[in-house]
C-alpha cells in the first residue's frame, strides 16, 4: 500500500516520465563538501531532470522523520547542491514522506 501511494504521487509520476526518456537516476552515490567543510556522503534515492532542472527526491517514512525533519531537510538540500554542482544545472531537493 505504501509503495502504491508513493508511486502514485505526482512527483513520482514526473520521475517516471523522465525515466522513460533516460532522464532519471536512482540510488546514486553523492558526496558534498558542506559550508562548514564537512564532507557529507550519501545515496540519492531518485533524481530526475525536466524543463525546470533537477529534482532530487529523498524518501523517508513517518517513523524516520519523527523529530528529525530539519536534519533530513538539510540532507536533501546538500544532495541537491551536489547534483547541481555535478551537472552545472539547477537542482531542488524534496523530502517525500511515505
Amino acid at each position: 500500500e505504501t509503495a502504491v501511494r508513493a508511486l502514485g504521487h505526482p512527483l513520482m509520476r514526473k520521475a517516471a516520465e523522465a525515466a522513460r526518456v533516460g532522464r532519471c537516476r536512482r540510488e546514486v552515490p553523492v558526496a558534498v563538501v558542506a559550508s562548514d567543510g564537512v564532507v557529507v556522503e550519501g545515496v540519492v534515492d531518485a533524481a530526475f531532470v525536466d524543463a525546470g532542472g533537477w529534482t532530487v527526491v529523498d524518501f523517508k517514512t513517518d517513523v524516520e522523520v519523527a523529530g528529525r525533519v530539519e536534519e533530513y531537510r538539510r540532507q536533501v538540500r546538500l544532495y541537491a547542491e551536489g547534483v547541481g554542482r555535478a551537472t552545472g544545472g539547477r537542482a531542488r531537493g524534496v523530502l517525500l514522506r511515505v
